[in-house]
């Protein structure tokens, strides 16, 4: 697998990502959040146009230490190379979060200073 996105304005790590749900797709321009140990976080209002297969419940540990209970659903995600189903969650964010378990396996490569990401 290799893909290669960007560092924005904010200094963030962000990478173009194929989601497919049961109804429609979508490509979205996504975070990739260290601090998230899941593979994808949706906003809300992206994962109803998407018909997401509801599949359970989860709960949620945030960084200030709350507890949250959270849905889950399954979509398939595709970016670079890599395509498979992944298990996501929902936020009332605009932003949509790549996570360490959709990662793992993978190299990640952040070039500040040159604004580049590499994932291999």
């Amino acid at each position: 697998m290799g893909n290669n996105g960007y560092v924005d304005e904010l200094n963030r790590p962000r990478l173009t990502t194929n989601v497919i749900g049961g109804r429609a797709r979508a490509k979205l321009d996504a975070l990739i959040d260290t601090g998230f140990d899941g593979s994808l976080c949706l906003p809300l209002s992206i994962a109803v146009q998407l018909g997401l297969e509801l599949t359970g419940v989860t709960y949620v540990e945030f960084a200030d230490g709350t507890m949250r209970r959270e849905l889950t659903f399954m979509g398939r995600v595709g970016f670079g190379k890599f395509e498979g189903k992944v298990e996501i969650l929902l936020t009332e964010s605009e932003d949509t979060l790549i996570g360490l378990e959709l990662l793992k396996g993978s190299r990640l490569e952040i070039d500040f200073k040159q604004r580049k990401l590499k994932i291999t």
